[in-house]
């Protein structure tokens, strides 16, 4: 009976324990579960704040990029700010680059001289192209947002150049959203008030702005190819400082032209320049030419100085120096006729028309012969065609002319003109180098100063100057908007 009565016992007992238990399971599962899907659901919003500040970034650099491309393109807007200033730069700033007729500042002269030289490179749309660069970068200076697709925007909040540190410090930021923005003219948080998971961000970067200073104009001898417009045609290449006067970088002559020195000397004797200078005047024909030196049309072979002829006394160098001079309509020779020009004389022809055929000055081991001691100065228009097998050492300035070269002669020396080739007849060897600047023409040895001036070598400097690698990036905090004001009591 006993045992009955304590199994009866123990068996309501168990019954009354095993409720609560089940009760207090259930509950701990449903904290637990509630627990991870508040965890799961703060992580999601982790992740999703991760990937809307990664595309914030993201926007950031690529925004940085597109305004590295422009300043890359115009370079000279690398030298100004993007709001203009009442201090010494004034009105010379990203906010007033405009291409207009009549520029009334620095930088709108360097902008109409820049797009003025852009069709230079063969290309009509060049000149357009650039202007709008020209008035993206103006834009910029709005601080407005910029597409850049899927809902991603960057905008410039400044760009400061110092012209004592030559630096230019780039404050830009990125913006990523869900939904595309309603106004893109808002810059304060509140563009972002109807979307919780946009972001942005702020990069500051310093660039180093570096002057392009022309190495080719600071060598004790000439560049060995000089041209105002066009490029270097038909396969010509060249043993010197190749200098081209076009405005934009793209333009330039591909690098392939400069046959490299064959030494590893650290200091190269020539290299490729592209810089904005201009061409110098050509020197003043003298009057003192006698009449049988002038209007000669030479179409057979003769040797210069010829019998008879009289030679006027010229300072060069701070040396008065006998120099024969001529006045030649043109020179238009065939077959195996030459100009042959005496070594150890000093000879000038002033040319006004077009130039073909073959013309020797060898120095070889005379003493005192150098290869400026043949200058010729073209003021036409037209071309010159040197051809033949001899050497050649001279000087030629022709700002108008198409210049060029065939057959396999060696050419040491300069060639100044408008453009190399191509010229109908006239190809560009293919294995003869055109011109050869080592133990060229001396500076000193021309009649008259060609030589740019320090302030035409600054202007191109200015024009074209280099932007150096990234010198320093942070991202900045943006800053919260102003509190409005209390109203008054």
């Amino acid at each position: 009976m006993n045992n009955r009565l304590y199994l009866h016992l123990m068996a309501n007992k168990e019954k009354g324990f095993a409720l609560p238990l089940a009760m207090l399971i259930g509950l701990i599962l449903m904290v637990t579960g509630m627990t991870m899907m508040m965890r799961a659901q703060g992580d999601q919003s982790k992740v999703i704040a991760q990937n809307a500040r990664a595309d914030a970034f993201r926007s950031s650099e690529v925004g940085l990029a597109r305004v590295q491309d422009l300043l890359n393109s115009v370079r000279v807007m690398a030298t100004v700010g993007s709001k203009c200033t009442s201090g010494d730069t004034g009105d010379n700033c990203w906010e007033k680059a405009e291409v207009v007729t009549d520029p009334s500042t620095d930088l709108q002269r360097h902008l109409k001289k820049l797009v003025a030289a852009a069709p230079s490179c063969s290309n009509p749309n060049d000149a357009a192209t650039l202007t709008a660069k020209i008035n993206e970068l103006r834009g910029l200076s709005e601080n407005k947002w910029f597409e850049l697709g899927n809902n991603r925007y960057y905008r410039v909040v400044g760009y400061d150049y110092s012209i004592g540190t030559g630096r230019g410090v780039l404050t830009l930021e990125g913006l990523s959203r869900t939904s595309a923005a309603k106004d893109l003219t808002k810059t304060l948080p509140d563009i972002d008030s109807d979307d919780n998971a946009a972001s942005r961000n702020r990069v500051v970067v310093t660039i180093p702005i570096l002057d392009f200073r022309p190495l080719a104009f600071n060598r004790t001898t000439v560049p060995a190819l000089w041209i105002s417009d066009g490029t270097a045609d038909n396969g010509a290449k060249f043993e010197g400082d190749v200098v081209e006067n076009v405005a934009r970088p793209e333009c330039k002559n591909k690098q392939d032209k400069i046959k490299q020195p064959t030494t590893d000397a650290p200091n190269h004797p020539y290299t490729a320049q592209f810089v904005g200078v201009f061409f110098p005047n050509l020197p003043p024909i003298p009057d003192s030419i006698p009449p049988v030196q002038k209007n000669l049309a030479l179409t057979t072979s003769e040797t210069f100085p010829r019998t008879g002829d009289t030679a006027t006394t010229r300072t060069i160098n701070g040396e008065s120096v006998k120099v024969y001079e001529y006045i030649v309509d043109n020179i238009n020779l065939s077959g195996s006729d030459k100009i042959t020009i005496t070594p150890g004389n000093r000879v000038v022809f002033y040319v006004k028309g077009n130039i073909k055929g073959a013309i020797e000055h060898d120095c070889g081991t005379t003493t005192g012969c150098k290869s400026g001691n043949l200058q010729i100065y073209a003021n036409g228009s037209g071309s010159i065609c040197l051809t033949g097998n001899q050497k050649l050492q001279a000087f030629i300035f022709a700002p108008d002319y198409s210049l060029g070269k065939t057959d396999d002669g060696t050419f040491i020396g300069a060639a100044w003109g408008k453009k190399w080739g191509p010229i109908p007849g006239c190809p560009s060897s293919s294995v003869a180098v055109a011109v050869t600047q080592t133990k060229g023409v001396e500076w000193t040895e021309l009649i008259t100063n060609l030589k740019p001036s320090p302030s035409a070598l600054d202007a191109a400097a200015r024009d074209l100057p280099q932007l150096g690698k990234i010198a320093n990036w942070f991202e900045e905090p943006i800053p919260s908007p102003s509190p409005s004001p209390s109203p008054s009591p």
